[in-house]
């Protein structure tokens, strides 16, 4: 016969029973109760989103805070940081993917690296449930290059194996007459294009007249003493004919939007199809820096622009957007922007765009990481007019920015230099600084602007004094068959060389 519990021990169960209720309870609250805001990296670059989370499991709080959502501000040092486009605050989104109430910060152009920290403004009181994590900018740090790198480009895409070069000494060579000139100019490298979309044939992805020689040319630089690049045109082609694996760009002319022989920056395959080439060739012994052509929108763009409002904060669609056709979009965009009465929607358009390459970037990057890799950059308004940034370029993986100094006049030139000069430093980004052989380019002035232009460069292109990391000239091709004017193509190269031992005197000394 079971006993029976005496009341004591009874009313000592309910009241343990009771104890471990309101110990759940008190458990599910403390579980619901914190708050915490943010962000989905300790660390971000400067190609890069602040990607912003404010969490709770208490599903009345969040119904709160989907009534009044609350805006995040970036602090440093206490002081609201205003980021692209003036853009002080940024609202949260409940996402479901995150599981969290969302804000993306676009890293405000070239920010000083350290700590940041978030405050919340507006919503509900959150007193002391709320948990605030702060993050860090950061800075990559490339791959050196030597003291004093000089670099000379080749862009024609001529077989070589049928070249005739005449060298600095008057004799006729083959291709090898290139790394002559290469040598006479002092340089310490020779970069050649090697990639370029279509090739010759139906369907061909790269023209591949040159590829089965680019071993021997390798080989031939490092009998020299000589490094060796390759690289490719990324976004640009040479043929209207478009190849069917492609989405290509937009672009609007006389009020009507065409299609453009520029591939589009969305487009899934292009970053793939670059680095699988370059990743070719840097396994061949002898290629030591691989480099990027038309890294940017090469044309147009304007396909991008549903993305764009999808993804920057601060910037809406006007009303009726959804009722407009795609063709209709592109005009309206194409209008504000060249008629920039709204500066603001431009710094968001350029800012989004060089991060949209920083992602590509960062993709071939990925297939090549042992190799030096350089980009040349357009320099117009520091590269932003053209969806490039040098501080973000540095930061998505490339480690040498060729800077194109060219197609300016002297006014031009000097705003260029001038801008940079304002904007950058020897650790923000490491900087080539570059040239190109053309008369009609120089205001047909010659050589001697060529040298003065990239002697002015070298002694003013960081603000704080240092000089390049390297320079180039762009590109022998053009100094033995191009606009040379009255020069010979010695006189050319001759100013080349002077700009060459400067930087390299210059190098010595820091």
């Amino acid at each position: 016969m079971a006993r029976q519990r005496s009341p004591v021990a009874l009313l000592a169960g309910i009241v343990a029973l009771y104890a471990a209720g309101l110990g759940l309870v008190a458990a599910g609250r403390a579980w619901r109760r914190p708050v915490v805001l943010e962000t989905s990296r300790p660390a971000f670059f400067h190609d890069e989103f602040v990607e912003i989370r404010l969490r709770t499991r208490d599903g009345d709080l969040r119904r709160r805070l989907e009534e009044a959502p609350p805006r995040v501000v970036v602090l440093r040092d206490g002081a609201a940081v205003p980021t692209i486009a003036g853009l002080t605050r940024v609202g949260l989104e409940w996402s479901d993917e995150d599981r969290a109430f969302a804000a993306r910060w676009p890293c405000p152009w070239n920010a000083a690296p350290g700590a940041y920290e978030l405050a919340l403004e507006g919503g509900p009181e959150l007193d002391d449930r709320l948990t605030v994590k702060g993050f860090e900018i950061r800075r990559r740090v490339p791959k050196a290059l030597p003291p004093g790198f000089a670099a000379l480009t080749l862009e024609a895409q001529q077989p070589l194996a049928s070249l005739r070069v005449v060298a600095p000494d008057g004799v006729e060579k083959g291709w090898t007459g290139l790394l002559d000139w290469v040598q006479y100019m002092e340089a310490d490298a020779f970069w050649m294009l090697v990639g370029d979309t279509p090739g010759s044939g139906p369907g061909e992805l790269w023209r591949a007249e040159n590829f089965d020689l680019v071993p021997a040319v390798a080989e031939e630089c490092k009998r020299r003493g000589l490094a060796f690049g390759v690289y490719a045109m990324s976004y640009l082609t040479t043929s209207r004919e478009r190849l069917p694996r492609y989405e290509y760009a937009w672009d609007v002319e006389s009020g009507r939007a065409k299609i453009t022989r520029a591939i589009s920056l969305r487009d899934p395959q292009r970053p793939k199809d670059v680095a699988a080439l370059l990743r070719r060739f840097a396994a061949v012994p002898g290629v030591d820096y691989v480099g990027l052509d038309y890294i940017r929108n090469a044309l147009g763009g304007y396909e991008l622009i549903d993305d764009f409002f999808a993804e920057m904060p601060g910037v809406r669609p006007p009303p009726g957007w959804e009722g407009l056709s795609r063709e209709e979009r592109m005009v309206w965009f194409h209008r504000k922007k060249v008629m920039r009465k709204d500066l603001a929607f431009v710094d968001a358009w350029q800012w989004w765009r060089a991060h949209r390459v920083g992602r590509i970037v960062r993709e071939i990057r990925a297939a090549v990481p042992d190799e030096v890799l350089w980009a040349f950059t357009l320099t117009w308004d520091k590269g932003w007019n053209h969806g490039q940034d040098v501080v973000m370029m540095n930061d998505a993986g490339v480690d040498a920015d060729a800077l194109m100094l060219y197609e300016a006049d002297s006014k031009q030139f000097e705003h260029i230099l001038r801008s940079f000069n304002a904007y950058v430093g020897r650790h923000d980004a490491q900087l080539m600084v570059g040239d190109v052989v053309d008369w009609p380019l120089h205001q047909r002035r010659g050589p001697k602007e060529l040298r003065r232009r990239l002697a002015a460069a070298i002694d003013r292109v960081y603000g704080d004094g240092e000089p390049p990391a390297g320079l180039f000239v762009h590109d022998v091709g053009r100094a033995l068959w191009g606009r040379l004017g009255p020069y010979t193509t010695r006189q050319w190269m001759d100013a080349a060389r002077d700009a060459v031992r400067q930087l390299k005197a210059r190098r010595r000394l820091t």
